[in-house]
């Protein structure tokens, strides 16, 4: 298991990750659709932020708490839709639906989870939200 102690940004999760999961199921994730140019972009934004260190500040009262689509949530972030988790991990869409409700945020499942609907929903008692891909073939939309 690794030393998550010593997690101290993303770069260090993306090194454990590539020893961890085998190389196809890292790249898919580590990846994005077509000329991967949102993705790239999404990276060089993220680059630009930066934390300006406060030290001695009260703390105490700050709440992050908001709504997002009129749903309240303990922070304004959502675990977004990611086809094949389960390639990462057994069970993976469910344990990150159950990790969303433990804290608070929304979950998203992917029209292309390894989990059915039906999975989240017999895991978990908080409401989620599903990405619906809209295929030619109408009836596997339905279904």
């Amino acid at each position: 298991m690794a030393d998550l102690t010593k997690i101290t940004c993303l770069d260090d999760l993306q090194r454990i990750a590539r020893r961890k999961v085998p190389k196809m199921f890292y790249d898919y994730a580590d990846s994005g659709a077509w000329t991967e140019s949102t993705y790239r972009a999404n990276q060089e934004d993220f680059q630009k932020i930066k934390f300006r260190q406060r030290v001695a500040v009260n703390i105490e009262n700050r709440n992050l708490r908001s709504k997002m689509l009129g749903q309240d949530v303990a922070m304004p972030v959502a675990l977004a839709p990611t086809g094949s988790t389960g390639m990462q991990h057994p069970d993976g869409e469910i344990l990150a639906a159950r990790a969303a409700e433990r804290f608070g945020v929304p979950f998203c499942l992917s029209t292309m989870s390894i989990c059915s609907i039906e999975d989240i929903a017999a895991h978990t008692s908080a409401p989620f939200w599903f990405q619906q891909y809209i295929m030619r073939d109408r009836d596997f939309n339905e279904r």
